[in-house]
């Protein structure tokens, strides 16, 4: 598990960073960010499992971030640590479905508390989404494995389900339905995921042009690319390059 912390009081950060048994609560990386703006960035390039967010920051507050999240990537929990005791801002986190508000300053032990109750609520909606099966057995779990390797090696390529069924022998409707419970995706998402994925890689490590990378991950329309990058990110690669 990851999760990021949003606060524009440097201090507050480094004090959470160093007091709290991060490792021992369940979490492997603690990614920091003091505004909207740099959150948003972490949240583009990191795999964040919670957040952490204060709610009165410069530019744009806490809930507007949050709101942010939610659109692109569902599955964050959230957990809202502030000093403002203002009952309209509790009732917003509320109608976002924020996990928990509380406010400063918090005893570490309850933040600790709290913490590990959000990294056991996020392990068992992992678990939920991908109970890879007994049904079937190893095969089933071998077919979708060897989709997904093949998927990756050939992703900038025109990929057609036909080739899919001929790959493992197995009717494309049933392969992609063991897919989809597996990795959480169809097999024409995990396409586009991992092309987008690979397209942040060559915006933040080349000097390639954007169109350039999109025929590099398989779109051979700049606008198509651009279009299935926003979705998928909520930037345009122009912005996700300035960004980075």
């Amino acid at each position: 598990m990851n999760i990021i912390l949003v606060d524009d009081e440097t201090a507050m950060l480094q004090i959470l960073r160093r007091v709290l048994p991060w490792q021992e609560i369940g979490i492997r990386e603690v990614y920091t960010a003091r505004n909207a703006g740099e959150a948003k960035k972490l949240f583009s390039e990191k795999e964040i499992d919670l957040s952490l967010c204060d709610i009165e920051m410069p530019k744009e507050s806490g809930l507007e971030l949050i709101r942010w999240v939610q659109g692109l990537y569902p599955d964050v929990i959230h957990i809202i640590l502030t000093g403002h005791p203002d009952f309209n801002y509790a009732r917003s986190a509320i109608s976002l479905g924020v996990y928990e508000f509380l406010l400063k300053p918090a005893a570490f032990d309850e933040l600790e508390r709290v913490l590990r109750a959000a990294v056991e609520k996020r392990r068992e909606a992992v678990f939920a989404e991908r109970p890879a099966r007994v049904t079937g057995g190893e095969r089933d779990e071998g077919a979708v494995g060897e989709v997904k390797r093949y998927l990756e090696a050939h992703f900038n390529e025109d990929i057609t389900r036909n080739e899919i069924e001929k790959l493992v022998h197995l009717n494309r409707d049933y392969i992609n339905r063991e897919f989809k419970q597996s990795t959480g995706y169809t097999l024409m998402e995990y396409i586009q995921y991992y092309r987008v994925r690979m397209a942040k890689t060559y915006l933040r490590e080349s000097d390639m042009t954007v169109s350039e990378i999109g025929l590099a991950v398989g779109y051979d329309s700049p606008a198509y690319f651009a279009k299935i990058f926003k979705k998928r990110t909520g930037m345009t690669p122009v912005e996700y390059r300035q960004a980075r």
